[in-house]
């Protein structure tokens, strides 16, 4: 199939975070009013009793951890709801729409990916390669954009991300990239959401200290964060609400993570369904087998050849909705490269879509 261009919207952010907030809002206005829809109709496949009033109730449970932990980030989500003339929790649905669901229902987990981090020895370039196959139910690609943000304090920030949220996968101009894959557990908990931990890490200057962000926060729910620096070092960090555990990684070692707890001391906390959870598994000996059996440096066109594979289609590296039992699609795929500011986004399955290349 002949690869199919699209380009994600590049919203340019700046300023106060306020500021940054209402351009968003204001800028992301109709894509945001029309995902707090969908995601109040998705909603209601797992509780069909939803209304509007009740999805906003639990969104407006998150808020006084979030004022609390980061208020800054509160002004920010106050400033989306202006610019997109939306109410404040509609505001807070928008960073809370994953959690809200599983306070209600246990073992939703549909979410997925396959993320990577690649060490310098064994990149073309020498530079480090961190990203991911974003796999979500294919709306969810409908209301994908690029965030560019420069805050009058701290780094720049490029990030993939839904339409009125704070962040997703991405890079600032400190040098840090990283991905996410969800996780699940028991005990998720009406506090600081994923999103608000995204921007949070995409805001330090190290390793360390994005690690520190996350660990320190009164956490809303599971997550694995693998976290890379432009210098190679790279940490994998697998939480719970309560718990966490920390991966190290060698230099000269590749990192893949998918949706299942590889800490020793975090396996036990495993909620995925038995065939979800094989399907993570196969997921991330599949990518590692194709990287280990690579000959010599990687280049950019092999990997994005890698995010394309399709051995137990559908429900491969490369993810399907048609014919998948779990309706799960490859919305996104994701090649950054921290030391060069540089991220390379196909909005889809990358056997599909062409890359396209933003920068800080």
């Amino acid at each position: 199939m002949k690869p199919q261009t699209e380009t994600l919207t590049l919203l340019k952010l700046g300023g106060s975070p306020y500021e940054i907030g209402h351009r968003h809002g204001r800028e992301g206005k109709e894509g945001i009013q029309n995902f707090l829809n969908i995601i109040i109709n998705h909603g209601k496949e797992f509780m069909p009793d939803l209304t509007k009033e009740k999805a906003l109730a639990q969104a407006k449970l998150y808020k006084p951890s979030i004022e609390a932990y980061a208020p800054h980030l509160a002004e920010e989500i106050k400033g989306i709801a202006d610019g997109a003339e939306i109410s404040l929790e509609e505001a807070y649905l928008l960073q809370v729409r994953a959690e809200f669901t599983q306070l209600t229902v246990e073992e939703v987990a549909k979410e997925g990916c396959t993320s990577f981090s690649i060490p310098k020895d064994k990149t073309d370039d020498g530079e480090v390669w961190v990203g991911q196959n974003l796999d979500l139910t294919p709306f969810y690609q409908d209301f994908g954009v690029m965030l560019h943000i420069v805050p009058n304090k701290g780094p720049a920030i490029l990030c993939y991300s839904q339409v009125g949220s704070l962040a997703h996968a991405g890079i600032n101009s400190a040098g840090i990239g990283w991905a996410a894959n969800a996780l699940f557990s028991s005990g998720w908990k009406a506090r600081v959401p994923r999103p608000v931990l995204y921007r949070l890490l995409l805001e330090k200057g190290s390793v360390s200290e994005a690690i520190k962000s996350i660990t320190e926060a009164a956490r809303a729910s599971s997550c694995n964060y693998l976290i890379s620096h432009k210098s190679g070092e790279t940490k994998d960090l697998e939480v719970t609400p309560e718990d966490y555990g920390i991966i190290d990684s060698p230099p000269s070692a590749v990192m893949i993570h998918a949706n299942h707890f590889i800490h020793p001391s975090m396996v036990r906390f495993e909620k995925r369904p038995k065939d979800k959870l094989e399907n993570s598994r196969f997921r991330e000996h599949r990518f590692r087998e194709l990287i280990t059996q690579h000959r010599g440096k990687l280049s950019i066109e092999t990997l994005k050849g890698f995010l394309a594979d399709h051995q137990r289609y559908p429900a491969a590296v490369c993810t399907h909705a048609e014919a998948n039992p779990w309706n799960i699609s490859t919305i996104a795929s994701i090649i950054s490269i921290p030391g060069r500011g540089m991220m390379h986004v196909a909005l889809g399955q990358a056997c599909k879509k062409q890359y396209v290349t933003y920068s800080i």
